[in-house]
């Protein structure tokens, strides 16, 4: 090639800032009593000019982001280290980062993190209700803890005398019927029931079902 070929072929090769991210949606999978997962947006500089990340977006207060640096030179690789804290969420969720850089026009990326969130702990009805004047027929709460869970109901309780549980295990620590009936309906009242657990053993961790008089 001759020096006019090779000026032209550099002449017309685009200088651009580009940022090639090796796995920008991720799917992750929380294992019971989990309270945040992580995640690591890794990225390399595939352009031929520095590029700087100017912005990190995260959909939600519960999602952080965090860079070592913000400008990476050509070649340079680097990641985001990202946390989703559940905050009592359950079920399937998706949170996601919004990455800007100084590029021109601004390059923006939007990762995502999709995450299964599973119960800890099942509590079915977690509200029971009486009118006023209602006959005082028992009402019945179950709670199911997984088999997976490393988790068992070791106490349910009333904070008032004014509702009475009758409690049936039906397989020890993970799956209990509560039987909760009012000692009166002739007036508003009511009760929470708080259904603690032996896990995690430091902290263990309260659940709660309600029952009310309207």
């Amino acid at each position: 090639m001759n020096v006019i070929a090779f000026l032209l072929v550099v002449l017309a090769t685009p200088v651009f800032g580009q940022l090639k991210w090796e796995n920008p949606e991720q799917t992750l999978t929380a294992k019971p009593l989990d309270k945040v997962v992580f995640a690591k947006f890794r990225f390399t500089n595939v352009g031929t000019a520095p590029v700087k990340i100017t912005d990190l977006r995260p959909s939600c207060g519960c999602t952080t982001a965090n860079l070592q640096k913000t400008e990476y030179a050509p070649g340079e690789s680097g990641e985001i280290d990202a946390n989703f804290k559940f905050g009592g969420r359950v079920g399937h969720q998706e949170k996601w980062i919004v990455v800007t850089t100084d590029w021109v026009p601004s390059q923006r990326t939007t990762l995502r993190l999709v995450v299964d969130i599973p119960e800890a702990i099942t509590i079915q009805p977690e509200f029971v209700l009486w009118r006023v004047g209602d006959q005082l027929k028992p009402k019945t709460v179950r709670i199911v803890v997984p088999d997976d869970t490393p988790a068992k109901v070791v106490s349910v309780r009333a904070d008032n005398a004014a509702v009475k549980l009758e409690i049936r295990e039906i397989r020890p620590g993970k799956e209990l019927e509560v039987e909760v009936t009012p000692t009166t309906t002739s007036q508003p009242g009511g009760a929470t029931l708080l259904i603690r657990t032996d896990s995690p053993q430091q902290n263990p961790t309260t659940h709660y079902a309600y029952a009310r008089v309207k």
